[in-house]
């Protein structure tokens, strides 16, 4: 556990100012809050540390890391703690650092159509700061309300337009980041082409804090979506599914989104959110299909893909939104799934990505798996189609107590693990691997892989004071 002694609180108070530090034991914050800053969503550890810091700016942070250094202290990134790998929780004694007070615009270059801003900036806020200027910031999911963007770079978060937009990564223009040593680095964003050897900043995005504190981002822009339509179908099999997502590649309409769900899922967000059942007869699987449209005849060639794919069998029901509100309740059935899950029942995540060609075989030898060593586990299935990205999470009987769930799901991790490796597919799409994962990257890393992000880690992190314990094993 971190100690300080009189001394150096007052130090560390000196560095950046005593308003912005927190002692667990002097009791200035209630501690269920306090300790909120040092966890995420996940359930298996609990938060434990003594100090809390609020830095404002970038200097700040980079003071905080060397005097971490130069007192042989851990210190916890901390964000919007919407992860659900166990990448921010602090449960070691770890100084835990805050982004929260670091939300502010910094530069907006409309040449360039690019916006610096904080790393600490709520995501839903970069979205509206960036329309209000014009322009659009596509990355989008369902806890951009409460999470971070430097927290979501430090994941290369997805989210649900990853089929038309792509990863956060693809927008990424420069990093400003303060490395284990409290060495800050600036990853130009201001110029497009600049080939001046290795693009460091790739290092860190993805990097969940291991490397170095993402404390500023410039983040390229875009035009804002003509008009939109949501298309919500009914589907009988998973294998109609993929087959429906190849049918999108035939129609001259971009596909902005494509989610699927199951109908376990869809009960408990009917219950949850007391949304109506979208159709008169239940169906196995559901999809939802998003498209940017310009004119009356790309809608009308919404409506023949419609009748083409029902024709062939691939959908039973469907129904394309007459409104705004319509398209927003469809969203709730898919954006929904995580919170109504999470309520009532203890769920073990599981974030993957595959092949779209090996999907349905892995889910077949899957719930076979679940089906005979694991009888009573129910899985809460839904995911992005459109890359690849499975959300596979199994709920917990109510006969089990949640270490008891735990530890049996401890045994379902590595033979699922193993199904992905045979299939190529990865054990993490976009959560991270922070503490839950960090003993299975050897399913989707090579041994070769892993010494080398060992010794950048080493490089940027000498004393391995940033994040410990997260990612590598």
């Amino acid at each position: 556990m971190t100690t300080l002694t009189q001394e150096k609180r007052a130090e560390l108070r000196t560095l950046i100012g005593e308003e912005k530090v927190f002692f667990r034991d002097e009791n200035k914050m209630d501690t269920a809050t306090f300790l909120s800053y040092g966890t995420d969503r996940t359930k298996v550890y609990r938060p434990d540390f003594e100090i809390l810091v609020f830095p404002k700016n970038t200097q700040e942070v980079s003071k905080i890391v060397k005097f971490a250094y130069q007192n042989d202290l851990k210190i916890v990134p901390s964000g919007g703690r919407t992860g659900y790998a166990g990448g921010a929780v602090a449960k070691s004694g770890e100084i835990v650092l805050s982004l929260a007070k670091m939300d502010q615009v910094l530069d907006f270059d409309p040449f360039f159509g690019s916006l610096k801003v904080q790393a600490g900036m709520i995501t839903k806020n970069l979205h509206k700061e960036a329309e209000e200027r014009g322009f659009y910031f596509p990355v989008d999911f369902s806890s951009t309300g409460s999470s971070h963007i430097g927290g979501n770079i430090a994941t290369n978060a997805g989210g649900v337009r990853v089929v038309h937009y792509g990863l956060i990564r693809q927008w990424v223009l420069g990093l400003t980041v303060v490395t284990g040593t409290g060495d800050v680095l600036e990853f130009n964003g201001e110029i497009l082409k600049n080939n001046t050897g290795y693009d460091l900043k790739h290092l860190f995005i993805g990097s969940e804090g291991t490397l170095g504190i993402i404390t500023e981002c410039v983040l390229k822009l875009t035009g804002k979506p003509s008009d939109h339509r949501v298309l919500f179908c009914a589907v009988p099999d998973f294998a109609s599914i993929l087959e429906l997502f190849k049918e999108t590649h035939r129609i001259d309409v971009p596909v902005l989104a494509f989610e699927f769900l199951t109908r376990y899922c869809l009960d408990k967000v009917i219950d949850h959110l007391h949304v109506p059942d979208p159709f008169p007869e239940s169906s196995p699987y559901y999809v939802l299909m998003e498209f940017e449209i310009t004119d009356e005849r790309e809608e009308e060639k919404l409506f023949s893909f419609l009748e083409t794919v029902m024709e062939k069998g691939f959908v039973t029901d469907g129904s394309l939104a007459s409104n705004s509100r319509q398209a927003e309740t469809f969203w709730k059935y898919r954006e929904g799934i995580s919170e109504s899950i999470s309520i009532d029942f203890t769920v073990h995540k599981n974030d993957i990505s595959l092949p779209l060609r090996n999907m349905n075989p892995f889910l077949a030898e899957m719930e076979s798996l679940l089906k005979n060593e694991y009888p009573g586990f129910e899985i809460a299935l839904f995911g992005h189609i459109g890359d690849g990205n499975l959300h596979l999470n199994i709920v917990k009987p109510k006969d089990l107590t949640d270490s008891d769930f735990f530890s049996q799901c401890k045994n379902v991790d590595p033979a699922m693990f193993e199904l992905l490796k045979k299939y190529h597919g990865s054990i993490s799409a976009e959560h991270g691997i922070g503490l839950l994962k960090k003993d299975f990257l050897h399913f989707s890393r090579s041994k070769v892989e892993m010494e080398i992000m060992g010794q950048i880690k080493k490089t940027l992190d000498p004393k391995n004071i940033l994040n410990p314990g997260k990612v590598l094993p």
